[in-house]
């Protein structure tokens, strides 16, 4: 017996189950035989295939068994602002990761990011705020490009040829 305001859940659940449908028509066509421990290339794609559907199937459950309201819709206005900035950035990274390489377009992406989510807390950073955000953009990205390029062997878009950035 579920209530009138838990309907948008089984939409929601719905929607995961469609999602997970179309992750399993794509990890369907992965072809490739299970490497280490038997784990092959299509193994994480049928995982968070799974994931979904479970997801998807208990919204769906969680929101017949209850008949009162699972949430209440919060007041809040919309931060269009924060959200242009966080929009700039992916876009910007996407735009740019081949141009400038893969570090510092996501210290831009970071920096951009925490700028538009201070932003959308009523915070009004500086320049100097927008420079330690970079700084430590780049400080989270250059391990992340160093692993996957030295110890996992997959090609990242490098500023330079054979460094770091």
């Amino acid at each position: 017996m579920s209530s009138v305001s838990n309907r948008s859940f089984v939409t929601i659940g719905g929607g995961l189950l469609v999602l997970a449908g179309v992750m399993a028509a794509g990890a369907a066509q992965i072809k490739g035989e299970a490497g280490y421990a038997g784990v092959g290339p299509a193994f994480l794609p049928w995982l968070v295939t799974m994931a979904l559907a479970a997801l998807g199937v208990v919204t769906i459950v969680a929101s017949q068994r209850h008949s009162a309201p699972l949430v209440e819709a919060p007041e809040a206005v919309p931060r269009w602002v924060g959200l242009t900035w966080v929009s700039a950035g992916l876009l910007l990274n996407a735009l740019l990761i081949e141009h400038v390489g893969f570090v510092v377009s996501c210290a831009l992406l970071f920096a951009l990011a925490a700028r538009g989510f201070r932003l959308g807390s009523d915070q009004r950073p500086g320049l100097l705020t927008f420079a330690k955000d970079f700084a430590l953009g780049v400080v989270v990205s250059a391990p992340v490009f160093w692993m996957f390029t030295r110890i996992l062997g997959l090609s990242l878009p490098a500023l330079f040829r054979g460094g770091w950035v």
